[in-house]
């Protein structure tokens, strides 16, 4: 069963009170089982690093010839869109099917790393 919702009212005169309290009662907790003296210190909370960031693939666009059924049947670079075309129309003039170009972005080889000179 769902239980019964308290009232705001009196959750928020609560809330009050507890911050009129002073702050010395609330900062300073018992401490249990630790002698004062040598040995009494504690450890600062390590600062967390902020994780870096990885950074995207690089991509590269290339033109797409694909049919009907979504299969790719050939892909040409981005500055040979007049030969993809003519593969187009190619293709379209020996099979009665659908063929149509699409962008198609492809992850870049990573170059190689350059051997420093000493």
């Amino acid at each position: 069963m769902a239980r019964r919702i308290l009232n705001r009212r009196e959750l928020r005169k609560a809330a009050d009170q507890a911050e009129q309290t002073p702050a010395d009662e609330a900062a300073a907790p018992a401490k249990r089982g630790k002698k004062e003296g040598a040995g009494a210190t504690e450890a600062a909370p390590k600062a967390k690093r902020p994780r870096k960031k990885k950074e995207p693939p690089r991509l590269c666009a290339r033109w797409g010839v694909f049919d009907a059924a979504m299969k790719q049947v050939a892909i040409f670079d981005y500055n040979q869109l007049a030969e993809a075309n003519q593969k187009i129309a190619e293709l379209a003039a020996k099979k009665n099917a659908i063929y149509f170009l699409q962008l198609v972005k492809e992850p870049m080889p990573e170059p190689a790393a350059k051997e420093e000179a000493e």
